[in-house]
């Protein structure tokens, strides 16, 4: 008979590497305080790539109830688990793990709902055409945040081509049109209804340096950069700077942290704008 761990029911974390900036415990700390869940503890701890299974069976994380999982952990998340959600599913990512009774681990991925909150906040509750920078697991739940919205296309453009294949794949199985526009032609995307940007900011800072060159000052209606810290991140200035209308990667990670507290503690809601203000604090008491 397998031996389950012995578990503290209310012990939570965020893994992954680099993680020390992470925002997450400040977020569900936060959440904790205004629930007036006094046992509940949530940290923080380094996992490099492939050693998430060692962590949470051998390690640190192995008497851990539930964890948030930021990159590169989210497509192991979604390997180790057991059992999944329709999200992660579908997307092959997870960012969340809940312990279940059996030791197994449930996968959730509230990435694709943070982004579709983070824009609901300001005013896009749909879109005709969308628009995604990037290839990485972000750009895979933003290219499904869009599918949410109703998309009938999508505009994609990445560095590396070649990785834009399991976006493409993703919208087709949902009926969605897929274009993808060179690397050097990334302003072509601006004309979208709703633009989301999954680059870091090294990839930013050279996109923005040609949007800024180039004549066209089209904006989307709707923007939302992944990057918050330092802010304004690059492309978000240039779009800001021409009056459009941004949304930052702190609101997209506010709100999918609120729906891993509603997981993690089976309560009905959650306090995000008490979270965000307290991240937004956090973030300014860093910069001093």
């Amino acid at each position: 008979m397998p031996v389950h761990p012995v578990l503290s029911p209310d012990r939570f974390a965020v893994v992954g590497s680099p993680v020390a900036h992470s925002l997450s415990p400040v977020l569900h700390r936060t959440a904790y305080a205004e629930l007036g869940i006094e046992h509940a503890s949530y940290d923080r701890y380094d996992v490099p790539a492939g050693e998430l299974a060692a962590f949470l069976t051998t390690g640190p994380g192995r008497d851990l109830a539930g964890l948030s999982v930021t990159m590169p952990g989210k497509p192991e998340a979604f390997a180790l688990a057991a059992e999944t959600d329709t999200t992660s599913r579908d997307l092959g990512i997870a960012n969340t793990l809940i312990r279940r009774s059996d030791g197994r681990w449930r996968a959730e991925n509230h990435d694709v709902h943070g982004i579709v909150a983070a824009l609901a906040d300001h005013g896009t509750r749909a879109a005709t055409t969308g628009a995604v920078l990037g290839s990485g697991a972000t750009a895979t739940s933003a290219v499904a945040a869009l599918v949410e919205l109703g998309a009938e296309q999508i505009l994609l453009s990445a560095r590396s081509p070649h990785k834009l294949v399991a976006l493409e794949e993703l919208a087709i199985r949902a009926g969605v049109r897929t274009s993808r526009v060179p690397w050097d032609s990334s302003h072509e995307l601006l004309a979208a209804d709703v633009l989301i940007s999954a680059l870091a900011v090294d990839g930013a800072d050279a996109v923005a340096e040609v949007w800024v060159r180039g004549a066209d000052r089209t904006v989307p209606t709707q923007f939302l950069d992944v990057l918050y810290d330092p802010w304004p991140a690059p492309l978000a200035a240039v779009i800001a700077d021409r009056g459009g209308n941004v949304a930052d990667g702190l609101e997209m990670l506010a709100h999918q942290a609120g729906q891993q507290i509603r997981s993690m503690l089976s309560v009905p809601s959650a306090p995000v704008p008490r979270m965000l203000a307290a991240a937004r604090a956090e973030l300014a008491r860093r910069a001093g």
